[in-house]
């Protein structure tokens, strides 16, 4: 139609709304194919890995060797290996974690070099990066000299943690090493015992515990057992992924929101603006259909534009994206591939929802006769009830002004409100990540935990040790649900390291039974109330009556006097199973399963809060964008609705800085109050997020947003509300005194 070839002179001639809403459907389509395609693609690399290197159903530990393993395959219908291990103290502060080479289950993917021959060596590839070695570069263990064959990735050790109740790995100072069955030979180390059934099914539970029945059946003693599902190092890549998922459907979609308003207040506006064009055309014999027609090109087609370009940018994206979370993940890089199915929907969902949208917007528009569209009378004189019940005659004329203002486009305010609320929300989601991890390391770990090292011996010990305080510990999962797991903790009652606080602040008795805040919270429990447990290595039942509730954040825990935690749990009096010292000790490594600092925990918190900056840092970029985008064109819109008035002001005499205060400030007071609602929206969506996440880890993060970072992102959204201001001057300057003229004209 010869009417269609106006429509690119009136996105021009309106550039920088037409601009707005197109980065925005660039940034939600990006954020939407990234998100998806990294989730989808981290599943498939996971759940290949998974199968293609046979992932363990779970390994334990027993306090002799077994050696019936082949007989115990074919009555319980699995393989079983046994898997040799060692922590060897690179220096003070490195760990490397060396595994005997399995040919069975959990068998090492390489990634990048070759197999393992005599005297080599395969290690993972974060800590190569981390420490700077390369293949073919030589490591000394024990005396004994190993060549880099290559680099690997182990299917339980999918994020490589150094203990399985830590919460970030530190690549720095921790990594993991497998070499042959016969190099391991020459060095001491302990033995673990991986198992994987043949016959996936509902009933692996119970196969697994009459596995634990015939151990003890047998005289052996579980010392430790992990069901995969429990396993921390394969676990956190789920609750990652669970995240990106609920990050990939909420944060494009509120993107895409705010769009469709923005293209419905500009159609709106444009629509009442060519009223008189409208009506003609029905006199010249357009239908209301090719008239609908008409205006829809203007959406679909910044729609149809920003869908493609942006999912063609998610898509770029979504492989470094991949990489890059391959660098915290430890698995091998499969194929990128780019489902159709998320490439069409990021392409299509732009295009239906400001089509629906903007669908509604012109037929309510075009419901006029043409007689009141010639007039353009259609609404003109209508005062909305909030403006007519609102008493302002005492008022000065200025904040009457800003006012009437808002009132008389009330689409426009909630526009800017929910836009303004959006870009707080972003800008405090790293803010508050950040602020919430410094929580939970100064105000749990630092005041609960008071030791230096932690080590936990392959076996258990008895009587009173030389040095260094005992503790025994135990795995748990819930009754009601095995999928929970927790720690039960026996300490001495007069413990110098494990120091519990209530809500008050004030000192736990440690001769009582108590449990940590997450734990609490997750299941509702209160003092006197009863948690009912299952022991993971034997899978017998328990009770335990709690008596207080510790404000600790850092696990899912439950501490008792270590006398009653041996009488509960069927060990010898004075058994223990591990010490916490404030100074290093001298214990031979054959005895020891693994060695853990507080230094590690603080090096790994460290090495993550890094790129968290980095991620706070393109979050608040984003935000800024965001911010930016949305303030700047509903100021354009005030500007353009106010043409005659400004040109009035100036025939009047306002100066500029009148004139600017008058028609650039009226949103002050609404980009303030979205601000202030995107501060307790973005805690309750990370609440809800984080809950979601972690319902079946043994984490918990406390939401809370330190002060200063509430005051700078104020500072960065009311930064952008000024920057919008000043970008919007040059239009104001360019209306003259005869446009007021011209408007009455028209």
């Amino acid at each position: 139609m010869v009417i269609n070839k106006k429509v690119k002179r009136t996105m021009l001639e309106n550039r920088s709304q037409y601009l707005g809403s197109f980065l925005l459907i660039v940034l939600s389509c990006l954020l939407f194919t990234m998100f998806n395609l990294l989730s989808y693609n981290m599943s498939h690399i996971s759940s290949s890995f998974e199968k293609n290197y046979n992932q363990e159903d779970a390994n334990f530990m027993v306090n002799k060797k077994i050696d019936n393993v082949s007989a115990l395959e074919t009555k319980f219908n699995m393989n079983m290996e046994e898997t040799k291990t060692l922590d060897y103290p690179v220096s003070a502060q490195k760990t490397l974690r060396i595994f005997s080479e399995n040919i069975k289950i959990d068998i090492p993917a390489i990634i990048k070099g070759n197999n393992l021959k005599g005297g080599d060596i395969l290690i993972d590839p974060a800590y190569a990066k981390a420490n700077k070695l390369n293949i073919g570069n030589h490591m000394n263990i024990y005396g004994k000299s190993f060549k880099i064959s290559g680099f690997m990735s182990l299917p339980n050790y999918i994020y490589p943690l150094k203990s399985e109740t830590d919460i970030v790995n530190n690549p720095n100072n921790f990594g993991i090493a497998v070499i042959s069955k016969n190099d391991f030979r020459k060095l001491k180390g302990s033995s673990f015992y991986a198992v994987k059934f043949n016959k996936s099914s509902s009933n692996l539970n119970s196969k697994m515990s009459d596995l634990k029945k015939y151990l003890k059946n047998s005289h052996a003693i579980i010392l430790n057992w992990t069901n995969i599902d429990e396993n921390p190092r394969v676990t956190y890549m789920d609750a990652k992924l669970s995240s990106i998922n609920k990050m990939s459907s909420s944060t494009p979609m509120a993107i895409l929101l705010i769009t469709c308003m923005l293209i419905g207040i500009v159609l709106w506006r444009m629509l009442k603006k060519e009223s008189t064009i409208i009506g003609t055309l029905y006199a010249l014999g357009y239908t209301k259909l090719e008239i609908t027609g008409h205006y829809l090109l203007y959406p679909l087609s910044i729609a149809a534009a920003g869908g493609i370009i942006g999912t063609a940018l998610g898509a770029l994206a979504s492989k470094p994206m991949v990489s890059l979370m391959l660098d915290y993940f430890n698995m091998p890089m499969n194929s990128m591939n780019f489902t159709a199915k998320y490439i069409t929907a990021s392409i299509l969902l732009p295009i239906v929802f400001l089509g629906i949208c903007s669908y509604f917007v012109i037929r309510n528009s075009l419901k006029y006769s043409p007689v009141q569209l010639m007039r353009n009378s259609c609404g003109k004189n209508e005062v909305n009830f909030m403006e007519a019940n609102l008493k302002l005659d005492r008022l000065k004329f200025p904040t009457k002004f800003k006012i009437r203002e808002q009132l008389r486009n009330i689409p426009r305010s909630v526009f800017l409100l929910l836009g303004v609320t959006l870009a707080t929300m972003f800008l405090l989601f790293g803010f508050t990540a950040k602020s919430s991890m410094d929580y939970l390391m100064k105000n749990s770990f630092n005041e609960a935990f008071k030791y230096n090292y932690t080590y936990i011996f392959n076996s258990i010990q008895n009587g009173k040790p030389e040095s260094g305080e005992a503790f025994c510990e135990i795995p748990l999962s819930l009754k009601s649900n095995s999928k929970m797991s927790l720690t039960a903790y026996g300490i001495n009652p007069d413990s110098r390291y494990i120091s519990l606080k209530n809500k008050s602040g004030n000192s736990l008795d440690k001769n009582r039974i108590i449990i940590t805040k997450p734990l609490a919270d997750k299941l509702g429990l209160k003092p006197n109330g009863t948690l009912h447990v299952i022991n993971k290595l034997d899978s017998k039942e328990y009770s335990i009556k709690i008596d207080e509730i510790a404000e600790s954040y850092l696990g899912q825990y439950v501490y008792m006097p270590i006398e009653e935690f041996n009488q509960m749990f069927g060990y010898q009096p004075k058994s223990y199973m591990g010490l916490w010292s404030s100074n290093k000790l001298q214990i031979p490594e054959n005895k020891l399963l693994t060695t853990v600092t507080t230094d590690d925990v603080k090096g790994a918190v460290d090495s993550m809060i890094q790129p968290l900056q980095i991620s706070i840092g393109t979050i608040s970029v984003i935000s800024f964008i965001i911010g930016l985008i949305v303030i700047y064109v509903v100021t354009s819109l005030i500007i353009e609705e106010n043409k005659k008035n400004i040109g009035i002001m100036r025939i009047l005499g306002y100066r500029k800085k009148e004139i600017y205060s008058l028609v650039l400030n009226s949103s002050s007071l609404i980009v303030i109050t979205g601000y202030t609602l995107g501060v307790p929206l973005i805690h309750m969506f990370l609440s809800s997020l984080l809950n979601s996440v972690t319902k079946d880890m043994t984490i918990f993060f406390p939401m809370t947003v330190n002060y200063f970072y509430i005051l700078l992102g104020f500072v960065i959204i009311y930064f952008t509300y000024e920057l919008s201001k000043v970008l919007s001057k040059r239009k104001v300057n360019g209306i003259s005194m005869t446009d007021s003229l011209k408007s009455e004209s028209e």
